[in-house]
């Protein structure tokens, strides 16, 4: 199973008992109307669920507190993996918490896809992403 404490912070894979503290902690700490989610699916409560049972959400609990959630996909074809949606609560961001999570899905690149006028775009720049392609009206990220 994968998992890391550090510093009582716990970063593991959220299983069946997470699902209601996770879709709360989406639904909490996304801002549907942000400009940052540019496909529904994406914050899709079934969609969590599936991410769920298929072991591939990612959550991190400090103090016995959902603190961060993500939900991935890794490619067998290349070993990357995609990420689908991530949130980190207000009182652990700018703490690079996000790179913290990715580092144990133990991949190899992360990308991520948003459209090109979105203001996620700047986030990735600033924390170090690089910008892997541009289609149409899409970029995508590579961490």
């Amino acid at each position: 199973m994968l998992s890391c404490r550090n510093n009582a912070l716990d970063i593991k894979l959220a299983v069946q008992s997470n699902t209601n503290e996770v879709l709360a902690f989406f639904d909490e700490n996304i801002d549907m109307d942000s400009g940052t989610i540019y496909n529904r699916e994406f914050v899709c409560p079934d969609g969590v669920k599936a991410a769920i049972r298929r072991n591939q959400m990612l959550i991190a609990i400090k103090d016995d507190n959902l603190v961060g959630a993500l939900r991935f996909y890794k490619k067998k074809t290349d070993n990357s993996v995609s990420l689908y949606q991530f949130a980190i609560c207000k009182t652990h961001r700018n703490r690079g918490l996000l790179k913290d999570m990715l580092s144990y899905i133990n991949a190899g690149p992360v990308r991520a896809t948003c459209p090109k006028h979105s203001s996620i775009n700047h986030y990735f720049r600033k924390t170090g992403w690089t910008l892997y392609e541009t289609k149409g009206e899409l970029n995508s990220w590579e961490f």
